[in-house]
């Protein structure tokens, strides 16, 4: 074994020293395989939504926390929009950019229930059999969705109605070219409201004459069942948010599109990635050098460091004439900010440094999966990968 190095945490920056109280870190495969078996640890701390999981893992290496981050990233297979079929498109929006944007919308489907496509350009090129039906879109392998999204005349005169009726107008405009005119700022007073309402840090209320503008949202999105589809997922297949704006259509506009999702992951495409973000930390090695006292510990509890020291009152051991000192609460909370380097007695009085074996692992999941459910799919995804370069081993090995 061999001793580690930690970071010590300085006024200009952060480097690495050699801390005999360190904890030794392997120096062969071998001693690190044994290590990894008799004390590895992986412990929850805390799920603050949902969506989100904190987890520590305590004796690995860098590379295999890494590795789980990079597997979470880009290699957990998700579902995702591929291909749109716009029928019609009188809005505003150009054709291309609606389908980039119907791509990025997180589908709740389970990709694990799914088959994968194959693409037929890498069929071609690949000297292994692929079978055709692979290739072409059907029940197993492909997520069919429409959305016939209209704005009438009628609705915007409706609106309109409604919209007098609040200001106190009697009358409605007649036409569509009347609720044209009708835009604020369209003459010299209104375009200097409109120059002090944007100056203003009050937020922006909307013109009440504005024109009728339909926003329609992913919850337009209809799933529609191929095959036994129905049966096969346990929920309906739905964005996995409502209120995510796709485009805006003026009366008489419409988009009528068919949506096709698939199986992917996100090292082919950032769409596929089932997390919003994976990160990692070193757990931090709060120490106390020497004691502080007083209004000294009250900065460094409450201005300098919250949540990582609390206030305890002195003992007999203590000088006379203090009340209270800074003791460590929680390290977990250290995000090393040096910001108490910035008065010359704490910098003198505290030191962290940083446990080289201790990491504390963040995943904030998408929707689509809990990030528990990642997590054990990563592990998944990691050992079928150690298990396959086991084989290749043994097999050159075989043949040589």
């Amino acid at each position: 074994m061999g001793k580690s190095g930690a970071l010590n945490v300085t006024e200009s920056g952060s480097e690495v020293v050699h801390d005999p109280k360190q904890v030794d870190v392997p120096t062969s495969p071998e001693q690190y395989l044994a290590q990894f078996k008799e004390s590895f640890e992986l412990n929850i701390l805390e799920r603050p939504s949902p969506n989100e999981l904190v987890f520590e893992m305590v004796r690995t290496d860098p590379s295999f926390v890494n590795a789980l981050r990079r597997i979470l990233m880009a290699e957990i297979p998700t579902v995702a929009i591929e291909r749109v079929y716009i029928t019609k498109n009188s809005s505003i929006i150009h054709d291309e950019v609606l389908a980039h944007r119907m791509g990025l919308v997180p589908i709740m489907a389970d990709a694990r229930l799914m088959q994968g496509t194959v693409d037929p350009a890498a069929m071609q090129q690949s000297e292994e059999e692929v079978d055709p039906d692979d290739c072409a879109p059907n029940d197993r392998n492909t997520i069919v969705f429409r959305m016939d999204a209209h704005c009438t005349h009628a609705e915007a005169r409706a609106a309109s109605v409604a919209q007098n009726k609040r200001s106190g107008k009697k009358q409605a405009p007649k036409n569509e070219q009347e609720m044209d005119e009708l835009v604020a700022g369209s003459d010299t007073d209104g375009l200097e409201q409109v120059a002090k309402d944007a100056s203003s840090k009050q937020a922006y209320q909307f013109p009440k004459d504005r024109p009728f503008t339909k926003s329609i949202y992913s919850s337009e999105l209809e799933w529609i069942p191929q095959g036994d589809q129905q049966f096969r997922f346990p929920q309906v297949v739905s964005p996995i948010h409502s209120d995510i704006l796709l485009a805006k259509l003026r009366p008489g506009q419409s988009i009528s599109i068919e949506c096709h999702a698939i199986k992917g992951i996100g090292k082919d495409h950032a769409k596929f990635s089932p997390v919003a973000t994976a990160s990692y930390r070193l757990l931090p090695h709060v120490e106390i050098l020497e004691p502080v006292f007083d209004e000294l510990a009250e900065e460094l509890v409450h201005l300098y460091e919250p949540g990582v020291f609390e206030l305890v009152p002195v003992t007999a051991q203590d000088p006379p004439g203090t009340r209270q000192k800074a003791a460590i609460k929680n390290p977990y909370a250290c995000t090393m900010s040096r910001n108490f380097m910035r008065n010359e007695t704490l910098a003198k009085s505290i030191r962290i440094t940083r446990i080289p074996d201790h990491f504390i692992f963040s995943i904030e999941s998408v929707g689509m999966y809990s990030p528990a459910v990642l997590l054990a799919e990563a592990l998944r995804v990691l050992q079928k990968k150690c298990i396959r370069v086991m084989d290749l081993t043994d097999a050159e090995a075989a043949r040589s």
